[in-house]
């Protein structure tokens, strides 16, 4: 029952994230920046062939394979998560996790490059240019959460 839910909640995380990205890639112009019903969050459209900060974005290639192989080891560690017993926290976080790493992985070996599209209007001119994906606040969210479990795990 856990497994069935757990892989519905990664396909829901999947699915959302990749219908805003290709909305964002049908229906905005690049930099383009529009308001959202929240205060202060913009929805654009940006680019980054990199990692994270366009980390190695010149290196595209390097980029691509690092992010195949990350994936791949990724889904082998939840095959062998969702096979032990308990752990339910942990397991919960690895959904987010692995949604936002499947995600962004699609972009980069399809697209070639992640469709970033939400903004934060920071007053530090400095984060203002910040963008970012349902994506990437999934694998925060994981990551946090698969933290907390293994705190509570001691």
């Amino acid at each position: 029952m856990l497994l069935m839910a757990a892989g519905g909640l990664l396909v829901v995380l999947v699915c959302v994230d990749m219908g805003i990205k290709q909305y964002i890639e049908e229906n905005f112009e690049e930099e383009e920046e529009r308001e959202t019903i929240l205060d202060k969050v913009v929805l654009r459209k940006v680019y980054n062939k990199g990692f994270c900060f366009n980390t190695l974005d010149k290196k595209p290639e390097l980029v691509r394979k690092t992010s195949g192989i990350l994936c791949a080891g990724l889904a082998i560690y939840d095959a062998w998560l969702f096979l032990k017993k308990g752990k339910w926290l942990r397991k919960f976080g690895m959904v987010f996790l692995t949604a936002g790493a499947i995600s962004n992985t699609y972009d980069r070996l399809i697209r070639g490059k992640v469709i970033d599209y939400i903004g934060i209007q920071w007053k530090n001119s400095r984060f203002r240019r910040l963008t970012a994906n349902l994506a990437d606040v999934y694998v925060v969210i994981g990551a946090a959460v698969t933290g907390v479990a293994k705190i509570f795990r001691r």
